[in-house]
């Protein structure tokens, strides 16, 4: 095994106890005032609240599922009256969605949430540690993304 190896391999269970930090997060998410929300909504409302508005095409791709599969979540979201769709007025074809009131609301909510999830994991970490963790994430992530565009 070269060392590169038992360093992924390090990573990738670190990366998976962070994710189920999260998860833990989004389990707490399920008790907001606007009832029952599933995983794949709290991302739905999470990719709207931090956007406003986008086409459902957007959401598919941000998801990576179908359209088809986006359209089943929207639509249980628009029955709990956290989203809405709009049709472009110059190209029919286009389907905005976006968070209403009580969307924003669950909006916050889970931000909250993740913000929260965020300190406790970055509070073992003094301040200088803080600032050299998220130079790290954000090389990270950007070479991640630079193998999956």
């Amino acid at each position: 095994m070269q060392p590169t190896d038992a360093k992924a391999k390090q990573l990738r269970e670190s990366i998976r106890d962070v994710i189920r930090q999260f998860r833990r997060s989004d389990a707490e998410l399920a008790t907001q005032p606007q009832g029952d929300i599933s995983f794949p909504e709290v991302h739905v409302i999470e990719f709207l609240g931090d956007r406003r508005a986008c086409m459902m095409r957007e959401l598919a791709e941000y998801l990576l599922v179908a359209v088809n599969t986006v359209t089943s979540i929207v639509d249980k979201l628009e029955q709990k009256k956290l989203v809405r769709r709009e049709r472009d007025e110059t190209d029919r074809r286009i389907v905005m969605v976006q968070l209403t009131e009580l969307g924003l609301e669950a909006y916050q909510g889970i931000l909250t949430a993740r913000l929260n999830a965020c300190r406790t994991m970055l509070a073992p970490l003094n301040e200088d540690e803080q600032d050299i963790f998220m130079v790290l994430m954000r090389k990270i992530a950007r070479g991640g993304e630079a193998n999956h565009p």
